[in-house]
């Protein structure tokens, strides 16, 4: 990832902590809660964010991905073994924001977890090169179940 000048991670961090209402929680509290990660993955990780504000992250959420989480709720309340990160990410209640620098003074790339058009466009216009977004094992489910209706009541 290409970053356009550099931006300090300070003011980038500052910036969503005050204007999305995150809070700034260590790499073990990270680690925590996801467990199928591992110190070294973690290595150029500066600052890591959480959103958890639901009216804030639906202020972000562009119409499309409203109705995505919609369809996403309406379907997870049949599993029964999503972890509780992972079914608030996917549902629109919190977003994870990890800020990564190589000298950990400039922003050097970032890693967002969860839905929120106007937060991903803000850290996309710090990067110089357009990036795609990486592969979410419910995209596929989402799109599917968007094709799903029910039959609803059988009528004589």
């Amino acid at each position: 990832m290409n970053i356009k000048s550099n931006y300090k991670i300070e003011d980038v961090s500052k910036y969503i902590i005050e204007k999305f209402n995150a809070i700034e929680i260590t790499k073990d509290e990270f680690l925590e809660k996801n467990k199928d990660m591992y110190e070294n993955e973690i290595e150029n990780i500066s600052r890591i964010l959480k959103i958890e504000d639901e009216e804030i992250i639906g202020n972000l959420l562009s119409e499309n991905e409203k109705e995505e989480i919609k369809i996403t709720i309406e379907h997870l309340k049949e599993i029964e073994n999503c972890s509780t990160s992972i079914y608030e990410i996917s549902t629109g209640k919190l977003i994870i924001v990890i800020l990564e620098s190589e000298d950990n003074i400039n922003l050097s790339g970032f890693i967002m977890e969860g839905i929120g058009e106007i937060l991903f466009d803000y850290l996309m216009s710090l990067i110089d090169e357009p990036i795609e977004k990486n592969y979410n094992e419910l995209d596929e489910v989402i799109e599917e179940l968007s094709h799903y209706r029910p039959y609803g009541k059988f009528v004589k």
